[in-house]
């Protein structure tokens, strides 16, 4: 799951496109119904890391506590490892902070 979640983050031409093909390449065993059963769930995690981490920066500013960040989204996502977790943390607030979203906070 973290080696789908990693890839479904990937920059450049593979940026918010679907993993299957990639995935299949490192894991060539798994079905169809597999490989996009694991693209569906890393889109979720990652879709719902990002939300979240708009939610707390329009409500706190873009100074937001990555500990309260990690808390939350673990909660849903107890499976994702760290550098998933920091790589969707940063992320999300460079498109928040990009976005113009934290007010007078940023």
């Amino acid at each position: 799951m973290n080696y789908a979640l990693n890839l479904a983050q990937e920059w450049g031409d593979n940026w918010l496109q679907p993993i299957q093909d990639r995935l299949n390449k490192a894991y060539p065993n798994l079905t169809q119904d597999e490989l996009n059963n694991y693209n569906a769930i890393a889109q979720e995690a990652m879709k719902f890391g990002y939300n979240l981490v708009y939610s707390m920066v329009e409500q706190q500013g873009i100074h937001i506590d990555d500990v309260q960040w990690k808390i939350e989204y673990s909660s849903r996502f107890p499976w994702v490892d760290k550098q998933n977790l920091s790589h969707l943390f940063s992320t999300g607030k460079y498109y928040a902070w990009k976005d113009g979203i934290g007010g007078k906070n940023a």
